[in-house]
């Protein structure tokens, strides 16, 4: 298993805010965090070889000066030093890039913002399926899926409910959280989020006498590349 993204605290306060909502409504509310939605290993790689090749390209216009500066390094210099010394560079940085790429600001720089937001949604509706968000009674489940590498949040609502909400109000929700993960306060802001949709359902999706909770209260962690 890998680390955790919410504190036990945290994890307690969402499943908290979200079987305080489901009080009000007949609605349900389905929550997942991931550290990533993609692994986006071939732009990592293809940042890491366009890098190493510029960079020999560099080195290549440069050649009688770094053959120069080669010459005074080493007491005894041959030609088949400079074609060796330039392609070692151009690994050498090539690969560093490759390793840098795994660092998350790095990563949101290489990756394109639309990869990401593709990855971010594509992933999402997928999660919206296998949590089962999508098969509740009356077609009211709703899924708060947190992506933090792109910090990105994708609000999902099954059909008994879209009909009924503005976009607007949606949009709004999606806002705050994704300034409350900018800000590093994931947990917090998730859990406010729950409210905000709790409250949204409250105004729209009216509770049975016999309902029942269909969905885990407590958000659910998803493993990197899962």
């Amino acid at each position: 298993m890998g680390r955790k993204m919410l504190t036990d605290e945290e994890r307690a306060a969402v499943a908290a805010a979200v079987a305080e909502a489901e009080q009000e409504t007949g609605g349900e509310i389905a929550t997942a965090i991931i550290p990533e939605s993609d692994d986006y290993g071939f732009r990592e790689l293809l940042a890491a070889v366009v890098v190493g090749i510029v960079t020999y390209g560099v080195l290549t216009l440069f050649a009688p000066v770094v053959e120069t500066t080669m010459a005074r390094v080493f007491w005894t210099y041959s030609s088949w030093m400079l074609p060796t010394a330039i392609g070692g560079i151009a690994m050498l940085v090539g690969g560093l890039t490759y390793f840098l790429a795994q660092i998350p600001a790095i990563d949101r720089l290489i990756v394109p913002k639309t990869v990401m937001v593709e990855a971010v949604g594509r992933r999402a509706r997928r999660h919206f399926m296998e949590s089962g968000a999508y098969d509740t009674r009356d077609r009211t489940g709703v899924l708060v899926f947190v992506s933090l590498l792109e910090r990105r949040v994708e609000l999902i609502a099954d059909r008994g409910i879209t009909e009924r909400v503005e976009q607007e109000r949606w949009d709004a929700i999606v806002a705050d959280l994704t300034e409350g993960i900018a800000t590093g306060n994931a947990g917090v802001a998730l859990a406010e989020a729950v409210r905000s949709v709790g409250k949204i359902l409250g105004d729209t999706v009216e509770r049975r006498h016999n309902d029942t909770n269909e969905l885990p209260d407590g958000p659910t962690e998803l493993e990197r590349g899962s």
